[in-house]
């Protein structure tokens, strides 16, 4: 499995989404520093009213980045195959269609996790390192609260991983890239919208939920790829 995920690495060219991966992280930390600095020197009510506040927005917005950003891929790495049949040429190889399969979902769950672990880390830290020293946010951080965040930070990454796979079951329907796109936004609003500060994402069950349905959905859906014409 290991040699196939990398063999899938080598043949997507991936680099370019490597580099997407930078480019969101930049978009999201330039995103939040307008609002910091918008509404930290002026605002009575800031949308970051201590660092809890500040870590979970954070965290909402890596997520829903990268969950879509993993439904993207999803589409590259299967969906666009099966649509334009050069899957049928992979299936040619002396090599177990499920395994090849399942390191492709693999890679879109890896991928996601990862990208959601570094982007906290990497947008979190810069803006605990700004707030030190523009003191806007009137806040004092412990390390109790950066564990109990890195915690979190683990088990929302979890579930981003799996909620990422759940737009194939609409993109297979039709092999299109569109569906599973649009899908991937919807999920994204469902899970991830903020009602009066209030997310679905924010009672941990829920992602986590999700993302082994996801999981077991995107495997079940190719448990009979073996005995299947793809033509």
């Amino acid at each position: 499995m290991l040699n196939l995920i990398k063999l899938e690495l080598r043949k997507g060219h991936l680099k370019g989404y490597a580099w997407g991966s930078v480019l969101a992280y930049g978009i999201i930390a330039g995103f939040l520093a307008l609002i910091y600095f918008t509404e930290g020197p002026i605002s009575e009510e800031p949308i970051f009213a201590s660092y809890p506040d500040m870590l979970e927005m954070i965290d909402v917005l890596v997520r829903a980045t990268f969950i879509i950003y993993g439904a993207a891929l999803l589409s590259k790495l299967v969906i666009s195959e099966f649509r334009d049949k050069t899957m049928g040429l992979l299936f040619a190889y002396p090599v177990s269609r499920k395994k090849l399969m399942y390191a492709k979902l693999s890679i879109v769950f890896i991928w996601t996790f990862t990208n959601v672990v570094i982007a906290n880390v990497l947008v979190g830290t810069i803006f605990l390192i700004i707030n030190e020293n523009m003191g806007y946010v009137d806040d004092q951080w412990s390390n109790s609260l950066l564990y109990e965040h890195g915690l979190t930070i683990l088990m929302q990454a979890i579930g981003a991983a799996g909620i990422s796979l759940l737009p194939l079951l609409f993109g297979m329907r039709k092999k299109s890239v569109v569906a599973t796109i649009v899908s991937a936004v919807l999920i994204v609003m469902l899970v991830a919208s903020n009602n009066m500060g209030f997310t679905l994402s924010s009672i941990i069950a829920i992602p986590l939920s999700l993302s082994a349905i996801g999981v077991l959905l995107a495997f079940w859906s190719f448990r009979d790829i073996d005995k299947v014409d793809v033509g």
